[in-house]
């Protein structure tokens, strides 16, 4: 990426100023951990955010496994993880106006009461 590039992205994040007289590393360092803690979807970037929708688990892939697991394979399934129960995948998303997760687990309890063996 580009130095100019790098110090834009700081600058939307309010991380850079040109007082600051940082290398070339050190900015690079400051974006890579502003980006690891900020959610995914909180900008315009997101066409779900910029639309004023909510975003989608089955198309928004900020959630999965492989996104928030640096150095990892990247090619985890989100269907194998137990940490992503509904409440966790809607915390990893930072779209104001929230993440539809349709919730199996709850799904299944509520017909078990009407089903009967």
């Amino acid at each position: 990426m580009p130095e100019r590039k790098l110090k834009e992205e700081l600058r939307k994040r309010s991380l850079y100023s040109s007082k600051h007289n940082c290398t070339r590393d050190e900015l690079e360092q400051q974006l890579y951990d502003a980006v690891q803690n900020e959610p995914c979807c909180w900008n315009d970037d997101c066409p779900c955010v910029k639309s004023g929708i909510g975003c989608q688990a089955d198309t928004c892939s900020c959630w999965h496994p492989g996104h928030d697991n640096v150095g990892g394979s990247g090619h985890s399934s989100p269907r194998n993880s137990e940490s992503n129960t509904p409440e966790i995948i809607r915390t990893k998303c930072g779209n104001k106006n929230g993440m539809y997760v349709v919730d199996f687990d709850m799904i299944y309890k509520y017909r078990c009461q009407f089903i009967t063996n």
